[in-house]
């Protein structure tokens, strides 16, 4: 089956807030793109096999929250979306 990732597609933008400071949080990108130079170009369920979390089995996308006032980074798991 496939899925599809609402924000690495456009059709829904992040909208989450810093836990620390209630500012709203910026989307920096799929933490799979932070793993090594070739990242952004490896296959992204190649990526999922190999990083240690459930996002696999159970269809999540995980993004960069990056919070442009207190500077701290979360990860956040995206719902994909069955296609």
């Amino acid at each position: 089956m496939n899925y599809i990732c609402p924000i690495c597609n456009g059709f829904q933008s992040l909208s989450t807030h810093c836990e620390s400071c209630g500012q709203p949080m910026e989307d920096a990108g799929r933490l799979y793109d932070y793993y090594g130079d070739y990242s952004p170009y490896r296959p992204i369920e190649d990526s999922k096999l190999t990083n240690g979390l459930p996002d696999a089995q159970q269809h999540l996308c995980v993004h960069m929250g990056w919070c442009e006032h207190c500077k701290k980074e979360v990860w956040l798991a995206v719902q994909e979306w069955h296609r």
